[in-house]
């Protein structure tokens, strides 16, 4: 029987950290990278456990087993993960119905990732509906990106309800900002 909650431990941390190495994008095979996506950074347990001493991220769970995450992150956070100052940066400016999108009340979603053994199950639907179940009165959406050359994690949000906002390049990758406004799509 699989639980989605909120993170309650360091165990589950680890497993998380776990998690987001094993499919990133330098440990699994172009294949895998086309076929099921990737992770596009590794979140270490440094990482999350700063990010979760602000606010705490939902996993699914099969038994004791962490087999999925999506990562909450908060405008509060940035000053323990500077990639998030870097985003908050981005998204400066940035109209959404006329009004900028950090007037609005968002949250940013760090990195969400099924373990690949657990695949096709709804697991990741159960993961953002968990997500509207416990944000959806609390945000007016939620923002994130997703590089181009993952065009399966693209497809999958896109399914979920989010919108691509603007395109914009980091490095030698293009990625596309993206909204979603708890509507969960199909």
């Amino acid at each position: 029987m699989y639980t989605t909650k909120f993170i309650s431990s360091e165990d589950e941390l680890r497993q998380v950290a776990e998690l987001s190495r094993l499919n990133s994008a330098d440990h699994i095979t172009n294949d895998i990278k086309e076929a099921q996506g990737y992770t596009s950074w590794k979140y270490t347990f440094e990482d999350l456990k700063a990010l979760h001493e602000v606010t705490p991220s939902a996993v699914v769970k099969d038994g004791d087993k962490v087999v999925g995450y999506l990562l909450v992150l908060v405008k509060e956070s940035a000053p323990v993960y500077e990639p998030l100052t870097d985003a908050i940066q981005m998204f400066e400016g940035r109209l959404y119905n006329g009004k900028p999108l950090l007037n609005y009340n968002v949250y940013f979603l760090g990195q969400t990732c099924i373990d690949i053994n657990y695949r096709g199950q709804g697991l990741l639907r159960k993961l953002y509906q968990f997500h509207k179940d416990n944000f959806e009165s609390v945000y007016d959406f939620a923002l994130s990106a997703i590089a181009r050359d993952n065009p399966k994690s693209l497809a999958v949000h896109t399914k979920l309800g989010f919108r691509t906002l603007f395109p914009f390049t980091e490095g030698d990758l293009v990625w596309d900002a993206v909204m979603w406004d708890f509507n969960l799509g199909e």
